[in-house]
């Protein structure tokens, strides 16, 4: 599901591209601002995947918007469309320099935005998938690290083997191993996994807690 946030001053310009939207039909919800400045105000409380915003509006423009939004990380991710009926190379040239994924003119071309829409889809589908992967490489890659400690290799000797992409933060939650007796199969035939109960942050910091104050 993709949050899709559409910026412009004139409501019939709003309705046409959230008519544009869902022609596309597209898995994803849409929501809308008259101008920038409202449009801050709504990324406050939401995220959004896509802002699709006009150039000149008043109170805050399209750039403005923008460059407020690239200052927050949440936005980190969030790909920019600029349309408007200005066609300055000023403009264009701004946007480039903050990132903007496009730049469409008004009157808004239904091929070319569907066009230009299904790139951004494309880029933001390829990126999670590079960020799901690197997430998973660092989980294999802190579990073989605690693996190596619990069999005695020293912290600093598991941080140099990782060539840097493990830090010290990486291996700090592990600061206490239990020893422990129960009557659960910890193996798989009662579908209790021992991996979760004693890595899952929460519960391992409960009991680390519990031994330090104990």
């Amino acid at each position: 599901m993709y949050q899709i946030l559409v910026v412009d001053d004139e409501r019939i310009e709003r309705n046409g591209i959230k008519m544009l939207l869902r022609h596309m039909q597209l898995p994803c919800e849409i929501a809308e601002a008259a101008n920038g400045r409202d449009a801050l105000e709504y990324l406050k409380e939401h995220t959004a995947d896509i802002l699709l915003t006009d150039v000149k509006m008043p109170f805050m423009d399209g750039i403005q918007l923008i460059e407020e939004c690239k200052k927050d990380d949440r936005n980190e991710d969030m790909k920019c469309v600029i349309f408007s009926g200005c066609s300055e190379f000023d403009y264009a040239r701004k946007a480039v320099r903050l990132g903007v994924s496009d730049y469409i003119l008004k009157p808004v071309d239904p091929s070319e935005f569907k066009e230009t829409i299904t790139r951004v889809i494309q880029e933001l589908e390829a990126e999670r998938a590079e960020k799901n992967m690197k997430k998973k490489s660092m989980q294999q890659m802190r579990e073989h690290a605690l693996y190596q400690i619990v069999n005695g290799v020293n912290v600093a000797e598991v941080l140099e083997k990782s060539g840097g992409v493990l830090t010290k933060s990486d291996v700090d939650c592990f600061c206490r191993i239990l020893m422990l007796e129960t009557d659960d199969d910890f193996f798989g035939k009662n579908g209790v996994d021992l991996q979760e109960r004693i890595l899952a942050k929460k519960y391992f910091m409960c009991r680390a807690d519990y031994l330090r104050n104990g």
